[in-house]
């Protein structure tokens, strides 16, 4: 499975590499086949290739008896019924739950940038290892929520809200993004982008107060999963310095580059002025939940999905192209690198 993994890689990383070189037509073709590569490889992989889909597997074979858990979505568990009465291969909510998440994110990122592979690159460098081969269904709400951008963008808010309700069924982290539906794609002001760029020093003021913001007001249910989380984080020793690693700092560095230069993006990609307000959102539930490591990072993670259109903007705003190109292949590396040797997602 690695060595195709890296083979996928190699062949996304080619077409990134050239393709202001490559016809229009047959870039579609190249995009399309690589979407299916990708379906095929999260879709059957081994029972047990990644840290999740043993849980899976035992939650499609015994639907019924989560029936009363809710650790489980109910959609999930009615589909893990539905598929269970004609196979007993877990293989097949794995295929399921691939061609919903990869398909998702494909047709989105071909809705909302002109590029083709550099925002193939960055999802497969984080988001596919992390959504598309593990969490998977947090892997369809982000393709949701993905899909949501452009309507949001373009002022309609319920078809927004309907698909993040849709988006929720899946994964219930998905109900965090109801905020951000008070979110426009307006022009950004010289004003509103300085007050923008405090949002940094605040999220460095935000981690080092550690405060528990997430069980000072109890809710049945929140409360009760927040306090499993810490317990899992401090048995697994999860120290406060993770918090502070690459991926927030290169998302810092890139949402206050993207501030200067949003007009200059926004000719390319319509929804940036958006798209650069949700990342900031997600830079601000990372350090103000970060008391609850894994509650912070998944949520972060979830509005961080506009990071596979949002990364490969740099190459609008750097002449040369091919130093922008570079750039942006060095992101999705250092992703990469973290994701399958540091910390072995994988």
């Amino acid at each position: 499975m690695l060595t195709l993994f890296i083979i996928i890689c190699a062949v996304i990383l080619f077409f990134a590499i050239f393709e202001d070189y490559i016809e229009d037509k047959y870039k579609w073709l190249a995009f399309i086949l690589i979407a299916i590569c990708l379906i095929m490889y999260a879709g059957l992989r081994p029972i047990g290739f990644d840290r999740d889909s043993q849980n899976y597997a035992a939650a499609f074979l015994h639907p019924e008896s989560l029936m009363s858990d809710y650790s489980y979505e109910p959609l999930f568990l009615l589909i893990c019924t539905y598929f269970s009465t004609f196979s007993s291969e877990a293989t097949v909510l794995l295929m399921f739950f691939a061609i919903l998440g990869v398909s998702l994110k494909a047709y989105s990122i071909k809705r909302l940038t002109p590029l083709f592979f550099l925002p193939l690159l960055i999802y497969f460098s984080n988001f596919f290892i992390l959504h598309e081969t593990t969490q998977i269904r947090a892997g369809v709400a982000s393709g949701l929520f993905l899909l949501a951008i452009k309507p949001l963008a373009d002022g309609a808010r319920i078809r927004a809200a309907l698909i993040i309700l849709v988006a929720s069924l899946f994964h219930y982290s998905a109900l965090s993004l109801f905020p951000l539906l008070i979110l426009n794609n307006n022009d950004i002001s010289r004003n509103r982008k300085i007050i923008y760029s405090c949002l940094i020093p605040l999220c460095f003021v935000l981690y080092s107060l550690d405060l528990d913001l997430l069980t000072t007001v109890p809710i049945p249910f929140v409360t009760d999963k927040v306090e499993s989380y810490k317990m899992a984080s401090e048995f697994g020793n999860v120290n406060k310095e993770s918090i502070l690693n690459p991926f927030p700092l290169m998302k810092m560095a890139v949402f206050l580059y993207f501030l200067y230069f949003s007009n200059t993006i926004k000719e390319y990609v319509p929804s940036i002025n958006l798209i650069i307000k949700i990342l900031g959102c997600s830079l601000l539930v990372y350090f103000a939940f970060s008391s609850v490591k894994i509650i912070s990072t998944r949520l972060s993670e979830l509005y961080g999905i506009v990071e596979i259109v949002a990364y490969p903007c740099i190459v609008f705003t750097i002449r040369p192209k091919a130093v922008g190109v570079l750039l942006v292949i060095l992101m999705a590396f250092i992703e990469l690198y973290f994701n399958l040797i540091q910390w072995e997602i994988l």
